[in-house]
């Protein structure tokens, strides 16, 4: 039976429904992943991208960040660049077979509007995709473990302690940091028991009951020393999310004075430990809350901080 001219019309239109939805539905799932902000974010994104690569296994992924040693051996990513890296424009931003994607997710409304949805979440429903991978990605060779194992010999488990986070590891920001003199307290615990190693950067202020300080590590050392451990004992930022990397972590505890943001940010396996409840009822209370949260300058500020001196923030 031969078509009527409606019929063939009908029968082309849809040839090319068919061809310009298949050309919408292939095109741009190259990713370009441009991510600004902190080591924890760039840390927590591996995740976004496994489930990115799950739902277009042939997709190549770049990565611009501020910190590319954390996608080293990752086999998700094609390439990984820093910002400061030569025609990335002329490469990928300006190409029209490659998607860009730069937004931040703590700006979506989902995250402002304090929804119970983890980051990770977050970031995927952004990206139009499944969140299928719910923990963060990091791989490390064999020399790399080897050379950590031959700079700290010790007897007895290895406690890694992350007290500071943030650019300024100086500075004591009440979003971040818990009260040193608290920590302290707490690590007097495992005095006997583990062999407490202090992550440290030069300028971070010393902590006692301690065995050992470790200020000269490079970024990709630090993570791997977080993440084989025995036991971890930190603030939020990027000990978190490498911790959370490692399927076999042990002991894992971190001190999180955000209390609304424990399960958007935590994971399974991890202790979140968080101020009593009149100490965080100071900080939600506070004026200067929100803007800390969304770091607009004034985060590491200890004049702003709404908790008078004398109170305890945690109880350990």
């Amino acid at each position: 039976m031969e078509l009527g001219e409606n019929d063939n019309k009908s029968s082309i239109t849809k040839e090319i429904y068919m061809a310009n939805n298949h050309n919408m539905s292939t095109q741009n799932r190259n990713l370009l992943l441009h991510i600004s902000g902190g080591l924890g974010k760039v840390i927590m994104s591996t995740a976004v991208i496994r489930s990115y690569k799950q739902k277009y296994p042939n997709a190549k992924i770049v990565v611009v960040s501020g910190y590319p040693e954390v996608y080293v051996n990752n086999p998700d990513v094609y390439r990984f660049y820093s910002f400061n890296t030569p025609y990335l424009w002329q490469d990928y931003y300006g190409k029209s077979d490659w998607k860009v994607y730069a937004q931040d997710p703590y700006f979506n409304e989902s995250w402002i509007k304090d929804e119970e949805i983890h980051l990770i979440d977050v970031w995927c429903k952004e990206l139009g995709i499944p969140s299928t991978q719910k923990t963060p990605l990091l791989f490390f060779s064999g020399p790399e473990l080897d050379e950590l194992n031959s700079m700290i010999t010790v007897n007895l488990p290895l406690m890694v302690v992350q007290s500071t986070g943030g650019s300024n590891p100086k500075a004591r920001s009440w979003t971040r940091n818990i009260p040193q003199n608290e920590l302290e307290e707490y690590l007097k615990r495992y005095q006997e028991s583990h062999f407490i190693v202090h992550l440290a950067l030069p300028e971070t202020p010393v902590l006692q009951n301690i065995h050992q300080r470790i200020d000269s590590l490079d970024r990709r050392k630090a993570m791997c020393l977080v993440y084989f451990a025995h036991a971890v004992v930190g603030i939020d930022s990027f000990a978190l999310h490498t911790r959370a990397a490692n399927p076999e972590k042990g002991m894992s505890v971190f001190f999180f004075p955000l209390t609304k943001s424990v399960s958007r940010l935590g994971y399974s396996g991890i202790k979140m430990i968080t101020p009593v409840t009149e100490v965080q009822k100071l900080i939600e209370e506070h004026h200067d809350y929100y803007a800390t949260v969304f770091r607009l300058g004034i985060e590491n500020d200890g004049s702003n901080c709404p908790i008078p001196g004398g109170i305890k923030w945690f109880e350990i």
